[in-house]
């Protein structure tokens, strides 16, 4: 099979734990894309802290941000897919976020704000070096469509909140956990999944022909679509099970290991 389009995930998947992209994974995907596959990223971070990564990869293509919610060219910053959280929604989380004093973040025109500044809010600094903004109560604030509400805590609590929100949320939200502290919660149609796919339309290109490289729970739906599904060697057995195909750790050059096996042998 030809392969005309990979969509990689970047935290703990192409990034190792350093939050850097490897030697051999750099020199993967050039020659990958010098032999005529596209390279998109798929990431559930803001434009703003995943273009840095593209650009280091010299990549001019449409990539997919906040796991699905938009899709943006990295060179024109044209928007080509847009699915906010309705309003009444995004209200509603971070009013019942503040009643139990768990840390939220709302995206809005590729800035976040948060009420009051916290571990957690320092916490998503030092991942991202983007930094939010103190607002005081978010339901307040909170005005405009946000195209994320993210939710940080310990994972004992993000996984009861999941539960919860997974259930009042049903087939209006997409809630999902994309690392053990972080919550997420997007319009049903911003998946990674249904981002890959609206992208490979728009290409011409068959699913058949996509490959999806991720490691997380939040990745499970592009891997699922593409031809040919990749999980990463760190990913937990319920996104391996999911998988065609396990490469090796972020540590170890996994996406550079898949590239290699898959598409330039």
């Amino acid at each position: 099979m030809y392969y005309k389009l990979i969509a990689i995930d970047l935290d703990d998947s192409l990034l190792g734990s350093d939050l850097a992209i490897s030697r051999a994974n750099k020199k993967a995907i050039r020659d990958v894309v010098a032999q005529g596959t596209i390279i998109t990223i798929a990431t559930g971070r803001m434009l703003k802290a995943t273009l840095p990564f593209v650009e280091q990869l010299e990549l001019d293509v449409p990539v997919i941000t906040y796991q699905g919610a938009m899709i943006v060219h990295s060179r024109t910053k044209e928007i080509l897919y847009d699915c906010p959280v309705p309003l009444r929604y995004a209200q509603e989380i971070v009013s019942v976020a503040h009643k139990e004093k768990i840390h939220a973040q709302v995206f809005v025109d590729d800035e976040y704000y948060f009420e009051y500044s916290n571990q957690y809010s320092q916490l998503y600094y030092q991942f991202s070096h983007i930094q939010g903004k103190e607002v005081g109560f978010l339901a307040t604030f909170l005005t405009k469509v946000p195209t994320k509400v993210l939710l940080i805590d310990t994972p004992e609590k993000i996984r009861e909140m999941g539960i919860r929100m997974k259930v009042r949320f049903k087939d209006e939200l997409e809630v999902v956990i994309s690392k053990p502290n972080y919550l997420e919660f997007t319009h049903p149609a911003a998946t990674k999944g249904k981002a890959v796919e609206f992208l490979a339309k728009s290409l011409g290109i068959s699913r058949e022909q996509v490959i999806a490289i991720g490691d997380s729970y939040n990745d499970i739906s592009m891997i699922q679509y593409a031809g040919m599904g990749v999980a990463m060697g760190n990913a937990p057995d319920e996104v391996k099970a999911y998988a065609d195909y396990i490469t090796g750790d972020n540590n170890s050059d996994g996406v550079a290991q898949a590239i290699q096996k898959l598409v330039l042998d």
